[in-house]
Formats: C-alpha cells, structure tokens, sequence
C-alpha cells in the first residue's frame, strides 16, 4: 500500500486496491511521506468510510491522539453488541472528537456540568446505562478522570447514531429540553423536587409521557380520551389542570408545538399525582376511586 497523505506519525492515509483508507498504527507515519510503502505488519486499525467520513476522519486524526478513536471504537463495539443494531459509522467521529474535547477540558480543569442528565437517564434508558459502562472503561483504559455527566453526553450521541442521524440528534436534544422546561414549571407551581427519591417512580412516569407525546406529535398520532373524561379532570384537579394547561402555552410559544385537549388532560393526570405525593408523602399513589391512578389506566396502558 502507498501512502497518499500522512495525517500523524501514527496515522496516514493510504492507497489499497484504488480504495482510500486510514490505516492506524505506532510510527507508520514518522519520517513518511506521500507514496512511501506501508506494509500489513506495521497497519493495527484501518478504517473504511463513505467519502464525507473518510475526509472528517482525516481531519480528526491530524488533530488529535488517536487513543481517542480507539476508544469511541471500542465503546460503539459494545453498544452495538448490548443493542444488537449496527449504528450510523457517524456516530464514530463525533464520539471520538467528543471523547477528545472533553479530556481537553478535564486536562484545563473545567468541569462541564450536564444540567439534563436525569431526563436523559429516563428517555434514552439503554443508551444511558451503556454510557455509564463507557464511563467507567474511559477512566480505566485513559486514565482520565471523566466524570458521571459524560455518562448523559455519550448516550446522545449512542442514540443519535440509531438511525437517521442528523434528524435524531436533533430531535434527542429538543426532546431532553422540552422534558427538562416541564419538570420545572411543575417544580415552581408545586413547590417541590421532581428529582427527589420520593418522587423517582412519578417522575419516571412523567417524563415518558412526554417523550411519547412529543412521538405522537410528530407522527400526527394523537391520544384518544372521551371529553367526558377531560371534563371532570378538568372539573376534579383544577390546579393540575390549571398547570397543565401553562405548559401548552410553554410548549406552543417556545417549541411551536400543540396539544389538543386530550393530551392537556393526560398530562393533567400525572400533575395530580405529583400533587398527592406532595401533601401525602408517606403514600404512594391513592388508591381511592377519586384518585387519579384510577382514572389513568388507559394513559399507563397506552404507554
């Protein structure tokens, strides 16, 4: 194989059957340049893109240690083998320069905070519990301290590689923003932690409500609830329902997104057990027939 560009000593771009590929390995590019031979022994990664992935890799390696693609390497290996999928080959230079950045920052002492890691733990369950084990094998194989919240940005980037990615990532991030600005509404109007142990199971249900609401707004599939029902939510939980109805406006104004009445009352439902577990914290959900577990059973059934 002949060598076309050298990207570090570790790293060059080479020439095999008129395919181009980036062959990785200790040295292969000190002292080398353009049409020198690389030989199969000195070659201990290659890698073989789309033309678009090819070039943005290339750009990476020049740039960076390659540890780091090993790294994003081995930790989608795992990802595909725990989900048993294959993820978009994206995924691979968008994790590598992020594994990349933040070792950077870690190396500065700066220290990222992520503010959304509780609603990316609940909507991207598997992603997340795959990113905690990244984690945990980034700091054994790097020696780098990364911290518990890279565990939430390595599961965006795990999802975001399932399926189209562009539009999932794009989508994932909405979704985490859109779930993080409800919880805190409800927060402020209830006066109480949504993130609190007490709180877990209630939370959990909540979050995936709105994830599949946002689901049934972008496929134009909508909740189905008899107005009978909505009315006497409406009459039974007016502060729930008052809630409720300020993030439709939340929603509507900062995300343009609607919600028809049915949807208003589902979410009213799950406000009103917050609500209970408020003001009567040594029980769980009320078993009453006034409660609203009683009356959510098509909304749990539905999710």
């Amino acid at each position: 194989m002949k060598i076309k560009k050298v990207l570090n000593q570790n790293a060059v771009l080479v020439t095999d059957d008129g395919q181009e590929k980036v062959a990785i390995g200790k040295g292969i590019g000190f002292g080398k340049k353009r049409n020198d031979l690389v030989f199969k022994r000195q070659i201990e990664r290659m890698f073989v893109m789309a033309p678009e992935g090819q070039l943005k890799l290339q750009d990476l390696l020049s740039q960076i240690d390659e540890k780091y693609l090993f790294a994003a390497e081995h930790i989608i290996d795992h990802a595909e083998t725990v989900l048993m999928e294959q993820l978009n080959e994206h995924v691979l230079i968008a994790l590598t320069d992020h594994l990349s950045f933040s070792a950077e920052n870690i190396r500065n002492g700066i220290v990222i905070r992520n503010k959304l890691l509780r609603e990316i733990e609940v909507l991207y369950g598997e992603e997340f519990s795959i990113a905690q084990w990244a984690v945990e094998y980034l700091n054994k194989e790097l020696h780098i301290p990364y911290t518990y919240d890279e565990a939430g940005y390595i599961a965006i980037h795990l999802h975001s590689g399932r399926g189209d990615r562009v539009r999932k990532k794009r989508e994932s991030i909405r979704e985490v923003m859109i779930v993080s600005d409800v919880i805190q509404l409800i927060e402020r109007e209830l006066n109480l932690d949504i993130h609190s142990e007490a709180m877990a199971l209630n939370y959990s249900r909540l979050a995936n409500h709105l994830r599949l609401l946002m689901k049934r707004y972008y496929y134009q599939e909508y909740a189905v609830l008899d107005q009978e029902i909505v009315q006497m939510v409406k009459r039974k939980y007016p502060e729930s329902y008052g809630i409720a109805k300020k993030i439709r406006v939340l929603l509507t104004k900062k995300y343009q997104m609607s919600m028809t009445s049915e949807e208003l009352g589902y979410i009213a439902i799950h406000i009103e057990r917050l609500r209970l577990t408020r003001t009567r914290p040594d029980q769980g959900d009320p078993e009453s027939g006034d409660s609203p577990a009683s009356e959510s059973g098509h909304d749990q059934q539905e999710e």
